[in-house]
C-alpha cells in the first residue's frame, strides 16, 4: 500500500519543506497570518523525517545489510534526525 513513500522520497519532500519553513520562519514573525503555511511546512517536515527513520530502521531490522548499505543507512538516520528535531522542537511552539 505504501510502496510508493521511500526513503528517498520522505527525504527529498522533507528537505524541500524544511527549506520552506526556513523562508516562511522570518514571515511568520512579521506577519502572523503566514502561520498556518509555516505550521504546516514544519509539520510536512517532521513527518518526512520520522518517516525517514521508521522506514531506515525497518529495513535495519528486516534486512542483512553489507558495510556499505550500514554507512547508507546511517546517513538516512541522521538526515532524519536533522529533519525531524528541529521541525518538532519549532512546531512545541505551537503545540
Amino acid at each position: 500500500m505504501l510502496r510508493f513513500w521511500t526513503i528517498q522520497r520522505a527525504a527529498g519532500i522533507g528537505t524541500l519543506a524544511g527549506i520552506a519553513a526556513l523562508f516562511l520562519w522570518p514571515a511568520y514573525a512579521a506577519w502572523e497570518a503566514v502561520g498556518p503555511l509555516f505550521i504546516g511546512a514544519l509539520a510536512l517536515t517532521a513527518f518526512c523525517g520520522l518517516s525517514v527513520l521508521a522506514i531506515s530502521a525497518l529495513d535495519l531490522a528486516t534486512r542483512k545489510r553489507g558495510a556499505i548499505m550500514r554507512r547508507v543507512r546511517t546517513f538516512d538516520i541522521v538526515w532524519g534526525f536533522l529533519l525531524a528535531g528541529p521541525s518538532l522542537a519549532a512546531l512545541t511552539e505551537f503545540f
